[in-house]
């Protein structure tokens, strides 16, 4: 027999296990611990952040820096109308059927997109204006109106939807201050005051009428008339003063002028500005920083020459509660509106805009200009290049 050879038996080996392990129980733990804390960081770093913007709540995760926000881009200016003016385009020359008749014409003025001014013809060797012609740009066609001259000229025609005035002057000074109601069409002309020297230029406000008249051989007088009552009031005098020169302004219900300022050493060093609402019986006074000459006011913005229209004449500007500054020197006219400045300089019709603080010029280069005035928002000038006849221009300041 073949004999066995011993074979020690297998032993029975245990499987592991978590339960039976003694770590067990801690790895359970430790995975319940894990599994709630990346719950927790789930939703304070992911779904709150997402969820409350929401319903309008603003919340940061802890410990995550608040970003910082972009800095928003200044805003590009927008340039002014007058960056892209052009002269050549919008400039309008006064032509109308009868302007063969009229060569020369004088003191235009502005309402309501409507422009009277004073028209004449040669007579002898003698210019005379002895029309008023009512001039409507659109069409181009001018009216003439009915008032004759009985004396030799019409000059300084103002009108607005009340009334309309204008100076009946003698030619060596002198004249009618005429009005016309303008409430039921052109009415009759009827005459305010005779002026016996000079020729008083009117500022006409509503219903109120101003003047500087020389009423002797050393005396001027600042005269306020309310057209209505035909009642006039003298407002200031000036007694051998070269302030009796200088044109008031009546704009918006607020008369304005200027006259002597403070005294040293026995020489004036500035000049007082002022002013008075129609409405009130208050005249307000401002201390100027030197002499004044024809200032205005309109609309907060004040403005006025240093001297008499000579070559070294300086336009100041000032905005209520600012400091006065130069706006241009070899200032010859200039005149108002609520958003600009115009003057003539060196044959050249400029416009300063208040908003930006920058100048524009607005006659071409090569044309000579003379200033005529500004009314409702737009600038009037001759054209003097040739002087064969009268070239009268406007334009609207946009």
């Amino acid at each position: 027999m073949k004999s066995r050879k011993y074979k020690p038996p297998k032993r029975y080996r245990k499987r592991f296990s978590f339960k039976t392990s003694k770590w067990g129980p801690h790895i359970q733990l430790g995975i319940v611990v894990l599994c709630v804390v990346l719950l927790l960081l789930f939703i304070v770093y992911v779904a709150l952040p997402k969820l409350l913007p929401l319903i309008g709540v603003d919340y940061h995760a802890p410990f995550v820096p608040t970003p910082t926000p972009a800095p928003t881009a200044p805003p590009t200016p927008t340039p002014h109308p007058m960056a892209y003016f052009n002269i050549n385009e919008e400039q309008q020359e006064v032509m109308f059927s009868d302007y063969t008749s009229y060569r020369w014409f004088a003191d235009p003025y502005f309402y309501n997109d409507k422009l009277i001014f004073a028209a004449g013809r040669l007579i002898g060797t003698d210019v005379e204006m002895q029309k008023l012609i009512m001039y409507e740009p659109d069409t181009r066609v001018g009216e003439t109106l009915s008032y004759a001259a009985v004396n030799d000229h019409l000059l300084f025609p103002r009108f607005n939807s009340e009334w309309l005035v204008y100076f009946d002057a003698h030619k060596n000074g002198g004249g009618n201050i005429m009005a016309c109601s303008m409430k039921n069409g052109y009415g009759e002309a009827v005459l305010i005051k005779e002026v016996f020297t000079g020729q008083p230029e009117l500022m006409l406000d509503g219903k109120y009428l101003a003047w500087i008249e020389r009423t002797g051989s050393r005396m001027d007088k600042l005269f306020v008339c309310d057209l209505e009552s035909r009642e006039t009031a003298v407002v200031q005098m000036f007694s051998n003063s070269i302030y009796g020169q200088s044109l008031p302004s009546l704009r918006d219900g607020l008369l304005v002028w200027a006259d002597a300022g403070d005294v040293v050493d026995g020489e004036e060093v500035n000049s007082t500005i002022y002013s008075i609402a129609m409405t009130q019986s208050t005249v307000s006074t401002f201390k100027a920083p030197g002499y004044v000459h024809d200032p205005e006011c309109v609309d907060g913005n004040w403005a006025w020459l240093d001297a008499h229209h000579s070559e070294d004449t300086k336009l100041y500007y000032m905005h209520s509660g600012t400091q006065a500054k130069v706006i241009a020197e070899g200032v010859v006219e200039f005149g108002m509106e609520a958003d600009f400045l115009a003057y003539t300089k060196d044959e050249a019709l400029w416009v300063y805009i208040f908003e930006t603080d920058e100048t524009y010029r607005v006659t071409p280069e090569h044309e000579k200009a003379q200033f005529l005035g500004v009314s409702d928002n737009k600038v009037i000038w001759m054209d003097v290049t040739s002087r064969e006849r009268d070239i009268m221009k406007f334009v609207e300041i946009p």
